[in-house]
């Protein structure tokens, strides 16, 4: 007699049978994705408006309490930023620009290439007026926590779903199951060759029983004699 466990070999997975395992599972997967994919998207939208402005004045008002000077001199540059950007050049520096072209221009001062050459310059310094003040505003702004408008984040199931992950999916499930033959093999072969051990050991046990027995039917047949 002996014991052993039923066990049936692995087959190995080919290619063609992991794309097959990957086209009839490629339905589900993106049903599933177009179900729970706007879901998630609207959950986060629905935490941002719960939570973002709360956040964020929680965020402002550690900064604040941490450095109170710096906050101040940002909020102060950023008022004057706002004011200079829609703001006129000043009256002094207009008049200190005439000043000086006219110096440069002389007798062409009043001549028509003269006035052009002066409104020009005039509308240049407003220019560089109130682009002083955006720039100041954009240094500003640089370095404030702005929030960005982003695309919400859901979860992709497509994109891992690949035949090659099916097939490395098979290949891993295969060389599982291979174990697992083996280990079977290996148990049946030590049982079977532990089940003759211990008949061949009955055998001997019962031959030097025997024996045994023998030598003692003589002893006592030496004895009745």
């Amino acid at each position: 007699m002996s014991t052993s466990i039923e066990a049936s070999q692995p087959t190995a997975p080919t290619t063609g049978q992991s794309v097959q395992d990957w086209a009839n599972a490629l339905p589900q997967i993106y049903q599933t994705q177009m179900q729970y994919a706007p879901l998630q998207a609207q959950q986060q939208v629905e935490l941002a408006q719960k939570y973002a402005g709360p956040l964020g004045q929680a965020m402002q008002a550690a900064q604040s309490g941490m450095y109170p000077k710096t906050t101040a001199l940002q909020e102060n540059l950023a008022g004057v930023a706002t004011e200079g950007m829609s703001s006129q050049v000043p009256d002094w520096m207009q008049q200190a620009y005439r000043s000086n072209m006219s110096a440069q221009l002389g007798n062409n001062v009043n001549a028509p290439i003269g006035a052009d050459y002066m409104s020009r310059g005039l509308l240049q310094q407003q220019q560089d007026w109130q682009r002083y003040y955006q720039n100041l505003g954009l240094s500003v702004t640089g370095r404030q926590p702005l929030t960005q408008a982003g695309t919400p984040q859901t979860s992709d199931y497509m994109s891992g779903f690949t035949p090659g992950s099916v097939m490395q999916s098979n290949n891993q499930n295969y060389g599982t199951q291979a174990g697992i033959y083996g280990n079977q093999l290996s148990y049946n072969s030590n049982a079977n060759g532990q089940m003759m051990n211990m008949i061949g050991a009955g055998i001997g046990a019962a031959g030097t029983m025997g024996g045994s027995m023998f030598g003692l039917g003589g002893t006592f047949g030496q004895a009745i004699r």
